[in-house]
């Protein structure tokens, strides 16, 4: 579809993967129907997550938090646990939809700082994001919690996993621009958005330009739905493909989007010429089309 290579190599090269694709889901379905299913993660009792041996004193689950008005927060357990006289740390935790919903918010939000303790009044505010969970401790601002302390704490839920998501190792690394990676699920390039996408900014001497990939696939219904908000233009200098989705985000600003075999979403825009964007939309396909996330 697309690459450097000629078109009917490439869609051999798809056609290919498509029908190993199939074979290797079948043998899956198989495999599954012959063999045990695996069994759901159990709830987690929250009476009985201890900090540094200490057992909470007040443990309150609310599975709609609707007052939050957080997109996608599906539940919120706040915890009180006494650690000495006169001091008490307060978890607050945030479940989401899923871990792209949990770094949106932790990231876009303005209300964390990473590992930077926040002074809110008489108390000191740590965060944690863990998948798809976002942990709030709180304490007396004179009491000293140790981060490792803290870690440790949210090291003992399911499915543990700081950092960015390994959907980002599928994006481009030469030239990032380390500060400027975000997660996008409600507006994207100014519209409104069907889809969560990740977006990581890049640097060359003088140019600039973003890729965005989308979360997970995408239905080609929806992706039509966000791709007819673009302003369409015609490229200058380079073979128009029907595949692609050719925009203009703002002056001087061109860029290209398109759906994937398989469902992913990939768009590309900066201030670059249509050739030098067509260059660096091939590069960030290929890599997403092939990556295993």
């Amino acid at each position: 579809m697309l690459n450097f290579r000629s078109m009917p190599e490439r869609f051999c090269h798809i056609a290919g993967v498509a029908r190993i694709a199939a074979t290797l889901a079948l043998s899956a379905v198989t495999f599954g129907l012959l063999g045990c299913e695996k069994e759901p993660e159990p709830p987690v009792d929250h009476t009985a997550i201890l900090y540094k041996g200490v057992r909470p004193i007040e443990v309150r689950e609310n599975e709609t938090p609707a007052g939050e008005h957080i997109a996608a927060l599906q539940k919120r357990i706040d915890m009180r646990y006494p650690m000495m006289v006169g001091d008490t740390l307060d978890v607050t935790i945030l479940e989401f939809k899923s871990d792209v919903y949990a770094m949106d918010y932790y990231i876009n939000s303005g209300r964390f700082q990473g590992i930077t303790p926040i002074l809110r009044g008489e108390h000191l505010e740590q965060s944690i994001r863990s998948d798809a969970r976002i942990f709030i401790f709180t304490h007396d601002s004179f009491r000293r919690y140790e981060r490792i302390d803290l870690e440790n704490y949210v090291r003992g839920f399911p499915g543990y996993h700081g950092g960015f998501p390994q959907e980002f190792l599928s994006l481009p690394f030469e030239h990032r621009d380390a500060n400027r990676t975000s997660i996008q699920t409600q507006n994207f390039l100014g519209l409104k958005s069907f889809f969560p996408v990740l977006v990581q900014s890049y640097r060359d001497a003088n140019l600039q330009w973003s890729v965005a990939r989308s979360w997970e696939q995408v239905e080609d219904d929806v992706y039509r739905q966000w791709a007819a908000q673009l302003k369409p233009v015609t490229p200058q200098g380079i073979a128009r493909d029907v595949e692609v989705s050719y925009f203009n985000v703002g002056e001087g600003v061109n860029g290209m989007a398109t759906h994937l075999p398989g469902g992913r979403v990939v768009v590309v825009w900066g201030y670059l010429s249509w050739f030098d964007l067509e260059r660096r939309f091939f590069t960030a396909s290929d890599r997403v089309y092939e990556a295993r996330y």
